[in-house]
């Protein structure tokens, strides 16, 4: 089974990712599904929807057009990996196969899709990520209401295999939970070679330790396949903890016992790293 979405970037390091489940509008104007604040975007720019097998990205009679391969075109077929532009807006198309039996997937990109609010008022997106969110363990304390507010301020991101998530050393108290793909965590050694510490994958979670400890990333994370990240942001998680002692308490023990594993894989390498003592 093949799923596509849409990954576009509007800056350094910002990247979004958009699962075409239907026609999908682009620009300004904030009745599209994935509004632009770029002023050279106009208020309905482009459509991306499904025809004669393949998505096709047209134009709706925009200023500035679409380009693709450096010309403007006013409709063209989408392969995956093809990239066009809408203002400074890049978007390239990501096709993924996906086992019958993948389900959490396909849950993962229907809750990026804006949809009407339910009877209770929470969209599917919130529904979605308090239902994620109340499987890490330090949230098991929460009550719908908390969850629901940490997942609204919580933002989503993509990475490519390879591709850098944290690197040891940075600044960054954000925590990151891993909706869909596989990450590794790593450190080198004093020659520079990487060295395995954990790889983990959907429903897992990282970069807690930063967050309880304060110090820079002891470790680095690479997504090890196209990979599906909500990052909670320090302030949002320092909210949680302020209101929620029970919060603290479940994270502090889980940073004492992922700080003591990550100790032992150093000690069986014959490694000490200053960040991980006290």
């Amino acid at each position: 089974m093949k799923r596509y979405y849409l990954v576009f970037e509007t800056g350094a390091l910002e990247k979004t990712i958009y699962p075409l489940l239907e026609t999908t509008t682009i620009g300004r104007g904030s009745g599209n599904l994935i509004p632009l604040s770029d002023p050279t975007a106009s208020r309905n720019h482009a459509k991306v929807h499904y025809d004669e097998g393949a998505w096709v990205v047209e134009d709706l009679g925009s200023t500035n057009g679409i380009i693709f391969n450096g010309q403007r075109v006013e409709k063209v077929s989408l392969g995956p990996g093809d990239s066009f532009q809408i203002g400074k807006t890049s978007f390239s198309l990501v096709e993924r196969e996906i086992g019958e039996s993948e389900d959490p997937l396909q849950t993962t990109l229907e809750f990026f899709s804006p949809t009407s609010a339910g009877a209770a008022g929470t969209d599917r997106r919130s529904v979605r990520l308090m239902d994620v969110i109340s499987k890490i363990p330090f949230f098991a304390p929460l009550q719908d209401a908390e969850r629901e507010e940490l997942a609204e301020d919580a933002s989503m991101h993509v990475f490519s295999a390879g591709e850098i998530i944290i690197r040891e050393g940075d600044s960054g108290r954000s925590v990151y939970i891993i909706l869909d793909g596989r990450v590794k965590v790593f450190t080198r050694d004093d020659g520079g070679n990487e060295l395995a510490l954990a790889t983990l994958g959907v429903g897992q979670f990282f970069g807690e330790m930063s967050l309880v400890s304060g110090k820079p990333r002891s470790s680095s994370v690479a997504a090890l396949e196209l990979s599906v990240l909500v990052e909670l942001s320090y302030p949002s998680m320092a909210k949680v903890i302020e209101q929620n002692l029970a919060v603290k308490e479940v994270m502090e023990e889980y940073h004492k016992v992922r700080k003591q594993d990550t100790l032992d894989k150093l000690a069986k390498m014959g490694l000490t790293k200053s960040e991980f003592l006290p």
